[in-house]
């Protein structure tokens, strides 16, 4: 049984990486030859002390006078440290494009919110609690009473939309909607957009809510689905008539969310 893999730093991981790709034993002086034609410039007795170290975490092991070799301890210390890297590019390449605020950008990620909660909405119908569902209800009445006093009811709105999410239990869907849910400019431009369309999020809100409480996966997707290309629309009209917002070709709400 392998036991738990160890957080690596950077310069672990490369000496690692260097081992492993090794078809032998490799001692430090190979080892730091290989990390300088990386562009990673130490020492060899600093290569020395982080093998030392390595070593003593049980991630490698000393073979021969030849050098080292991984062990499997140390194998799963990289894959795990290689799965953690490639998920903090995505991360970051997701949070570049949630950083840009125009219209065509925007879009997308109403796109992208219609396929993941279109999938939390069937989720949870098929998993919600009746505690979540009362929770759901408040939600939608606090919205409702916000948007009657002229405010945007913005607050409720992302509230109802992370309550159905975590009914989902997926935790990774909840994860997503929470990310999607955090750009500025997307929240102000429907603040500003609520005043003309604020009583009918309330209606679309219902219609998820009733697919749920049915325990009914098509009928909460499909209305979650519908509430998002609506949200879309209303944001293509705004943009257009108060931003000015010519569209390039390809640029329209169609091409942005595709056909489902």
């Amino acid at each position: 049984m392998i036991s738990y893999a160890p957080t690596l730093s950077g310069i672990d991981a490369a000496i690692l990486g260097v081992i492993a790709s090794s078809p032998g034993p490799v001692g430090q002086g190979a080892i730091n030859l290989q990390l300088r034609k990386q562009g990673i410039v130490v020492s060899v007795p600093t290569v020395g002390r982080r093998l030392q170290e390595l070593d003593a975490e049980g991630l490698v092991r000393k073979v021969s006078v030849e050098g080292r070799v991984l062990t499997e301890r140390g194998v799963a210390a990289l894959r795990r440290y290689d799965e953690e890297a490639r998920l903090r590019l995505s991360g970051d390449a997701l949070l570049d494009t949630l950083r840009r605020g125009d219209r065509r950008h925007l879009l997308e990620l109403l796109a992208a919110r219609r396929v993941i909660e279109g999938e939390t909405a069937a989720l949870a119908a098929a998993h919600a609690s009746p505690q979540a569902i009362r929770r759901m209800e408040e939600l939608i009445e606090r919205q409702s009473e916000s948007i009657r006093k002229g405010e945007s009811g913005r607050d409720e709105d992302v509230s109802f939309h992370l309550e159905v999410a975590r009914a989902s239990r997926n935790e990774v869907l909840i994860s997503l909607v929470s990310l999607l849910r955090q750009h500025r400019r997307y929240d102000l431009l429907m603040t500003s957009m609520r005043a003309a369309v604020g009583g009918r999020l309330v209606v679309d809100h219902r219609a998820v809510l009733a697919g749920i409480r049915a325990h009914d996966p098509a009928a909460a997707r499909k209305a979650m689905e519908n509430h998002l290309l609506k949200l879309a629309e209303d944001l293509d009209r705004y943009w257009r008539r108060w931003l000015g917002g010519g569209a390039a070709a390809g640029d329209g709400v169609t091409g942005g969310l595709g056909g489902r």
